[in-house]
């Protein structure tokens, strides 16, 4: 009997787009320096590749059987999924308000944030807040765990996060720090930082 070949190495990996009719699914990649999946992803992948992708995990889909308001916290390519979540909105002719507060070290790192600000110009119910850690910006300098905590209030939202596991962390106990339960915070499974290698 002939045993089946499962991948030797798994990486998770967020919908950068809402579902789709046709089954269509995207993801954004960023080629980590250190790291060969990320890398060959990026720079090896062609049509025709085959990728197995295993079981979807986190809690990071809409409740469209409330209305009850969204915010957004995206780091990096973070920002993929919580457009995804937006669109997902949009589609659904949901008017709920949405907060989506994408962080980056600059204004140049900031990802999609055109993309996310034409969203907003087009959606009255949607707000985007740049927060970058240092230098001339559109938004507010700093973190986006200290933006959270300064804004608000937050503790009537269900809140969605994306981005690096140290972003995540720190905006899961913002958030909780700020009186929204845990039930209420969603986000794919934190993983341990990538060791050289390894992303």
């Amino acid at each position: 009997m002939e045993t089946p070949w499962w991948p030797r190495v798994w990486r998770p990996y967020s919908f950068a787009s809402a579902p789709r009719p046709d089954g269509l699914l995207t993801f954004h990649v960023r080629a980590v320096r250190a790291g060969w999946v990320s890398r060959a992803l990026v720079h090896r992948a062609e049509p025709g590749d085959v990728l197995r992708l295993g079981a979807p995990a986190g809690t990071t889909t809409v409740d469209h059987t409330t209305h009850t308001a969204l915010l957004c916290l995206g780091g990096g390519t973070g920002m993929a999924p919580v457009r995804a979540l937006v669109e997902d909105v949009a589609e659904h002719g949901d008017r709920r308000r949405v907060d989506v507060f994408c962080g980056a070290r600059s204004e140049r790192d900031l990802y999609d944030l055109d993309a996310m600000l034409r969203l907003q110009r087009t959606y009255p119910w949607l707000a985007v807040h740049p927060v970058v850690a240092a230098g001339p910006t559109r938004g507010r300098t700093g973190e986006i765990p200290e933006a959270v905590r300064e804004t608000g209030p937050w503790n009537e939202r269900d809140a969605y996060l994306a981005g690096p596991p140290g972003m995540i962390r720190s905006g899961v106990r913002a958030l909780r720090d700020a009186g929204l339960p845990q039930e209420r915070i969603h986000h794919d499974p934190v993983e341990e930082p990538v060791l050289p290698g390894q992303g």
